[in-house]
This record gives C-alpha cells, structure tokens and sequence, in this order.
C-alpha cells in the first residue's frame, strides 16, 4: 500500500512539475490567484486573521511539533516508526528550498504586501511542512484507531488543517494553487516511501530488524 502511495505521489509530482514548468497551469492558477488576492484587498479585517495564521503555522513550527511527537513514540519503544517520521521531516526539511530553487517560479502577488514569504514559490514549504507532519502523525505516529468512526474523524481533523494552510498561502497571494497541491503531493511522497521502509518485511533468510 506505501510502496503504491509513494509511486503514485512520485508520478503526480512529476507532471505537476512539467506542467508548471510549461506554463500548463496558468488557466487555473492565474484566475484563483487574483480572485483570491483581489477578495483579501477588499476584506482586510480578515486578511489580518490569515495573515496571523501565516506566522503560526511557519514550517519551524509544524516541524518542532512533529520532533516532539516523535520523540515521545520514540521513548514509548516505536523506533523504527520514530525514525522514519524524522527521515521524512528532515527530506521534507531539504527538498523544499532544493526544488524551490530548481524551479525558480515567481511568487504570484508579492506587491500586493499582503505578506512577508520570499524567495521561490514551487512548492510551499507551508502545504510541504505542515502535510509532512500531519501525514507521519497520523501514518506512523498515532496508534491505530479502534474504530472507523474514530480514524475518519482523525483524517478529517487532518485535511481541515492542510486545507486552511493552503487558502492562507494563496488569499495572500503567497503561493499560486498549484504550488499547495505540489507541496502536498511532496508530502506525501516522503511520508509514503518512509513508511514503506519502515514496515518492509525481511527477504528470505533475512533476520527481522529490532523495532
């Protein structure tokens, strides 16, 4: 099912990448990008609150999370599902300024002054960090839920959050959509093959690894 994920993400986000690096994307980016912009110019009381938001939910911070949350599965003796959490944080750590300079993609509305993000602007390093962090919570961290009801609430919870990270990053006009969904899609590609590697089963004649 990992190893499925992780060629399914890996696939997506290399025809997102093609397509944005073609201009493919522009038919949808550009007309959500200035919607959005446009309705945050003319309602700032709330563009405060996202811009608030923005600061709150910095990459530092998702990350920091994510380290404790590990750290406390870790003394609880899940190291190998500690371990590949933190290997999908740090790759997630590196890939997003990796591809961001790679691709070099100008952010949509900067002049606009709605806010502080600089550099390049594919993928978000928000929608990357904070998907990472939600995806090795729910993927390898949190105990298995003792009921369906109680693991949909759990991933509800979970696309609530990476859903309103990503609005905040193109009200903005921080990030263009497509530079959330790719940020995504790197998410969860890191959080796939992590967990691939973690629960691999030995070949034969092959001694299981300790936890």
């Amino acid at each position: 099912m990992a190893v499925r994920a992780a060629l399914a993400c890996a696939a997506a986000v290399g025809l997102l990448t093609v397509a944005v690096l073609r201009g493919w994307t522009g038919g949808v980016d550009g007309p959500v990008s200035r919607a959005a912009v446009a309705a945050a110019l003319r309602s700032p009381a709330v563009t405060t609150g996202w811009q608030v938001l923005e600061q709150v939910t910095q990459p530092v911070w998702f990350h920091t999370a994510g380290v404790l949350a590990l750290i406390a599965v870790f003394g609880r003796g899940r190291r190998r599902d500690a371990l590949a959490a933190l290997a999908a944080g740090a790759a997630a750590v590196a890939v997003s300024p990796l591809v961001k300079t790679l691709v070099d993609r100008p952010r949509p509305a900067l002049e606009a002054g709605l806010t502080t993000a600089g550099g390049g602007s594919y993928p978000s390093g928000h929608a990357l960090a904070s998907a990472t962090v939600v995806l090795y919570v729910l993927i390898l961290l949190l105990p298995p839920a003792a009921d369906r009801a109680r693991r949909w609430r759990r991933w509800a919870v979970g696309a609530v959050v990476l859903l309103v990270v990503g609005v905040d990053r193109v009200w903005l006009g921080a990030h263009w959509p497509s530079d959330v969904l790719a940020g995504w899609l790197f998410a969860g590609l890191l959080v796939a093959t992590a967990t691939a590697v973690a629960h691999r089963r030995p070949g034969p004649g092959t001694r299981p690894s300790p936890p």
